[in-house]
């Protein structure tokens, strides 16, 4: 086999080939996760972006693997779902006028894409394909409404923006750093390549050390044994993002590091290294082994078994968790403001300067750790089903006894985080335990995207100053911090629509969805008032926040009627995707049908319906002076 040469393109270079993805490729199957983030990484190194400010450099999006046929089209061997998708992006942004990618003896695939270039519009073409129930077809059919729609963090937090919510010259900026930019590295084969086999060794190939491994590397390189035992036990502990500290770490819990209950912390543990390296380093020798007395622990068993008996989900992955740890350890130990992005792609492969004294740094880690686990929401539930039941959950570590074959144990159970032993209902640390699990998923729901979560870090830097002494934080000082920052992304919201002339109120798709989210919140708060201050309130009942990421007209706007305002707040509601498909151009009183797990605005307007069988204009305004009385009593609402 002859070298392989591998060539540098641009975006513009790569769509003068023509390329087939033959039968053996999967469908495309990219989700919003992967589509959402390609947008964001497109937009944030563009001239829009925070990171394209001042001269823009290329950026390298991936790599494309190819061999060429005799006719001079590509065959693509790996890379497929990112060539896809930028298909669909450039036709979006015009940069396309023909298509470039065929799908070897896939008709339905071949038809969408004939269509998407020769519809008369985007949005025809969109509702062609929402009509359709091929399944084959499914995800292409997503990702129409996801290009477009898809909300884009403008900056870390401050405010977003979707590709049609933008301008026309923010649109030329972009489509033009894209075409000139934007960068594939492009790997032709010979034609003598076996396909198969080069397939065999790009599956079996090892991956990658991944950065923050390389950081960790670093870390320990200055320090003596015993402290890089230790040091590695504490980060590999940290890094296991959906198993509570105290289960990863039951070696050092039995040393006293998380106290009597198992619900504290106690760094000063990790101070006496000698003594915590080798005890639970050396807890069992060679010699005690192999001496014939000896017999396995099944409290050790017992461990085993706990480390991995939970079904929670953290709302974050590691990486952009250290992020978060090392932007707020070098702002709150060393005062350096803004000296680490929250974006783990941008993590550093150099020892980070901040960090003099490596063990220093891990006690902080762990600190942070534990306070995330204890005032941070998780995920019951598979969060990939938009439809699915998840729920949320908001625990701290408890300690319990059981006894087993005459053994008595201690393991880790977990209890509602500001629960005081009891269960009643009306015990106000209960209810604000429940409030503040509302919160916080409503921001996660919103801010789905762990690369972009300023309010985690905003909740997470005011703890770490709370608790120098301790990890205990007070219920309703934790409440009012994170309402704060809701009402200050609401207000900022409110200024940025107000500067761009836009009434916030009537942005039809391109409300934001923070906003619809932020409603439910306050409807549900108003539906716990004694005397509710907003008509509607006593039809909510208890539901959890979902990963709704579409809006959608309650009238559809297929309806053409000139009387009603479709654009309005009072005619929106969040839908999954899925379900905005379904639902596409059907009639209110089809649509309000549904009743189970709807989030309050939507359910009201449901409701509504129900109950007049129509909805229209009245209807429509009715419900707009509903939202714009909730909306004017948020200080009597929240806790500010």
């Amino acid at each position: 086999m002859s070298k392989v040469e591998q060539l540098n393109r641009t975006i513009e270079e790569v769509w003068r080939e023509r390329y087939v993805v033959l039968l053996y490729q999967r469908n495309f199957a990219w989700t919003e996760d992967q589509l959402g983030q390609l947008l964001q990484d497109l937009y944030d190194h563009s001239p829009n972006g925070y990171l394209g400010k001042g001269e823009c450099d290329n950026y390298y999006l991936g790599s494309l693997v190819l061999l060429q046929r005799r006719d001079g089209i590509w065959e693509v061997i790996d890379g497929q779902q990112r060539l896809t998708a930028l298909h669909i992006i450039c036709r979006y942004l015009g940069i396309l006028s023909s298509p470039r990618i065929t799908y070897d003896s896939r008709p339905s695939v071949e038809r969408f894409l004939d269509c998407l270039f020769n519809s008369p519009s985007w949005d025809t073409f969109k509702s062609e394909c929402q009509r359709r129930t091929d399944g084959k077809i499914a995800r292409l059919t997503e990702s129409l409404d996801i290009v477009e729609s898809y909300e884009i963090q403008a900056g870390e937090i401050k405010s977003s923006i979707t590709l049609k919510g933008m301008s026309d010259g923010e649109k030329a900026l972009l489509s033009e750093y894209i075409r000139n930019k934007v960068i594939l590295v492009c790997t032709p084969l010979p034609e003598d390549t076996d396909v198969a086999a080069y397939f065999e060794i790009m599956n079996n190939r090892g991956e990658q050390l991944q950065a923050h491994e390389v950081i960790k590397a670093l870390l320990m390189s200055d320090l003596g044994t015993s402290q890089r035992y230790i040091f590695s036990t504490v980060w590999d502990a940290c890094s296991q993002m959906d198993i509570p500290i105290q289960k990863t770490l039951s070696k050092l819990r039995n040393k006293g590091l998380f106290g009597e209950q198992f619900d504290g912390l106690n760094l000063e543990i990790i101070d006496n290294v000698d003594f915590v390296g080798s005890s639970i380093k050396n807890e069992y020798t060679i010699d005690r082994i192999l001496d014939s007395g000896f017999t396995y622990d099944n409290h050790d068993a017992e461990d085993m078994k706990e480390e991995t008996d939970t079904d929670l989900k953290s709302i974050i992955d590691f990486p952009n968790f250290l992020m978060h740890a090392m932007r707020l350890y070098a702002e709150a130990e060393k005062k350096m403001v803004n000296a680490v992005p929250l974006n783990a792609d941008k993590m550093p492969v150099t020892k980070p300067e901040f960090i003099s004294d490596s063990m220093d740094f891990i006690k902080a880690l762990l600190r942070i750790r534990v306070l995330f686990d204890r005032y941070v929401v998780k995920i019951q539930g598979d969060a990939d089903d938009e439809e699915n039941d998840l729920k949320w959950r908001l625990q701290r570590p408890s300690k319990y006894e059981y006894n087993k074959n005459g053994n008595t144990y201690f393991r880790v159970g977990l209890v509602n985080t500001f629960s005081n032993g009891t269960s009643t209902d009306n015990d106000e640390r209960e209810d604000i335990n429940n409030r503040i699990v509302k919160l916080e998923s409503m921001l996660q729901v919103t801010f789905k995207t762990p690369k972009y979560k300023e309010w985690l870090y905003s909740v997470l830097m005011w703890m770490y100053k709370e608790t120098k002494d301790n990890i205990n934080i007070e219920h309703d000082s934790l409440l009012r911090v994170i309402e704060q920052w809701s009402l200050n992304y609401y207000e900022m919201l409110q200024k940025k629509w107000d500067s761009e002339s836009r009434p916030l109120l009537a942005a039809g798709t391109d409300t934001p969805r923070f906003l619809l989210n932020f409603i439910d919140y306050l409807y549900w708060l108003a539906s716990k008032q004694e005397k509710s201050i907003v008509r509607f309130a006593n039809k909510i009942s208890d539901f959890q926040f979902r990963y709704y990421n579409s809006v959608e007209h309650h009238l559809p706007q297929s309806y053409k009627n000139t009387d009603v305002d479709m654009d309005s707040i009072g005619n929106l509601c969040l839908i999954s995707r899925h379900k905005n498909s379904s639902l596409n151009d059907k009639g209110p009183e089809e649509k309000a049908k549904i009743e189970e797990g709807l989030q309050p605005k939507r359910l009201i307007m449901y409701r509504i319906t129900r109950a007049k069988q129509h909805w229209g204009k009245v209807e429509i305004e009715e419900h707009q002076k509903d939202i714009e009385d909730l909306l004017d009593q948020i200080y009597n609402l929240l806790s500010v």
